[in-house]
């Protein structure tokens, strides 16, 4: 059964379940009305017989007989008796009716004083009435042909009204449960079409307020992840297939080389050399492969915690002197915070650390004096670090494309030895934590990177 026809079956039962309790109510809540009335015509009717019989002189059991068979309020099969103290029956208004009376029942009578029961649906009120001779039982008794007959015309309109409204509910809910469904039917026909060569595809978000919009715009926030991730994938393996080509083919070619001939020990020492730069050329492509693919990992992923941006500066420029020792760093705060707390952000610290290890690395790499500039700002809720050189500087045409995966600029290929790799991964770690990255550079004159990253 499909979720349409199981919405149209519990919408159908749960009206259902109400209709019948709604009819239930309405029949016993009439039936309940009519036996009150009935009862209460009878003890009047009782009421009326007695005072005549044993009030009045002038009426006697004959003219009491003949006026309460021309009675307009006469009830059908309508029966008065009237017994006296010995419960000796006195009067009854119908003589070719049987008479059916036990002590036991006067006794209770007179006991409660008024008793109302129904035998065979006949109703039945017993009351007692004081006269001159004494206290008397009557008892009146009638059925209720009118009552009953309405209550049956009731009971017949309610149970068309709940077939009919019951057939009318399975409708409607058959229809409204497939306008419902409407929006998730369009989303599962558009999610039909997305394979893994169009995942830039979108489903409809529809209205963007109800429970279905907040579905699409799950889906939708899963698609992009699993665009990025394939992005990944596809990049890095693109990426290392062609840059790992050329280091691969040089020690390969060099073994060959060495394997034909026997050399002098010169030559296999030259040549061992070259190996080895081309395998530590290896190690740092592999290295920053794996970097650029780690810091392209969903933000949810990473292990966050709240860091010291100026502790983990410092901690980059230790780890690169060890490397370069003759790299420079002048430091500068514009204005030092009483509170520290004010230098803290959320981050991951490895990855900010690599981020600012590399923004270091190229601004010594390219100033003639392998200095780098770094000053640190603070504002109420955003942490900012300059990082600028007196270098070569960046042509405005090379600046749109610093942040692209092995782009080198001209300079950069020439001049310096490099992958192309920092400022992407720089680029995709600021990006992680919120943050921006904005480059001034004039060509001759330096350059400056400006890294901006929230608090929170």
């Amino acid at each position: 059964m499909n979720i349409r026809s199981k919405l149209a079956l519990r919408f159908t039962a749960i009206v259902a379940t109400i209709l019948t309790v709604f009819c239930i109510g309405v029949y016993s809540l009439s039936e309940d009305y009519r036996r009150e009335e009935f009862f209460s015509r009878l003890e009047s009717r009782g009421l009326t017989t007695a005072r005549l019989f044993l009030t009045v002189k002038e009426v006697d059991k004959d003219l009491l007989r003949i006026i309460d068979k021309n009675s307009i309020y006469a009830l059908y099969q309508e029966k008065v008796l009237v017994f006296d103290g010995r419960d000796s029956l006195v009067y009854t208004s119908l003589d070719d009716l049987d008479v059916g009376y036990s002590p036991d029942l006067l006794q209770l009578i007179r006991t409660r004083g008024k008793l109302e029961y129904v035998d065979d649906e006949i109703e039945y009120v017993g009351l007692t009435y004081q006269g001159q001779q004494g206290e008397f039982v009557v008892i009146s008794s009638a059925f209720d042909r009118y009552g009953r007959s309405k209550l049956k015309n009731l009971r017949d309109v309610l149970l068309a009204g709940f077939l009919i409204g019951v057939l009318l509910i399975i409708v409607s809910g058959y229809i409204f449960a497939g306008q419902a469904l409407q929006p998730l039917a369009r989303i599962n026909e558009e999610i039909s079409d997305i394979g893994e060569d169009n995942l830039n595809r979108r489903v409809s978000e529809g209205n963007k307020r109800d429970e279905i919009a907040q579905l699409g715009k799950n889906f939708n926030n899963m698609l992009h992840r699993l665009e990025t991730a394939f992005g990944v994938q596809q990049q890095f393996v693109s990426s290392a297939s062609h840059e790992l080509r050329n280091p691969l083919a040089a020690i390969t070619g060099q073994l060959q080389m060495m394997l034909e001939k026997r050399r002098s020990p010169e030559e296999y020492e030259r040549t061992l050399q070259s190996i080895l730069e081309d395998t530590q050329t290896l190690v740092s492509l592999t290295n920053g492969l794996l970097l650029l693919a780690q810091s392209q990992l969903d933000k949810q992923r990473l292990l966050f915690s709240f860091v010291r941006v100026d502790e983990v500066l410092f901690a980059a420029q230790n780890e690169l002197l060890k490397a370069q020792p003759g790299y420079h760093f002048l430091f500068e705060y514009d204005a030092l915070p009483e509170d520290d707390s004010l230098l803290s952000i959320n981050g991951n610290e490895q990855l900010l650390k690599t981020a600012f290890l590399n923004f270091m690395d190229n601004a010594c790499k390219f100033s003639p004096d392998h200095t780098v500039n770094i000053r640190i700002g603070v504002s109420p809720d955003t942490v900012t670090i300059h990082f600028s050189n007196k270098g070569v500087g960046i042509s405005p045409e090379e600046q749109t494309l610093i942040f692209t995966p092995f782009f080198r600029g001209k300079y950069a290929t020439s001049a310096v030895p490099g992958h192309g790799i920092g400022l992407a991964i720089c680029h995709r770690i600021i990006q992680l934590h919120n943050g921006k990255i904005i480059v001034h550079s004039e060509k001759g004159k330096g350059s400056e990177f400006i890294v901006s990253i929230p608090m929170g």
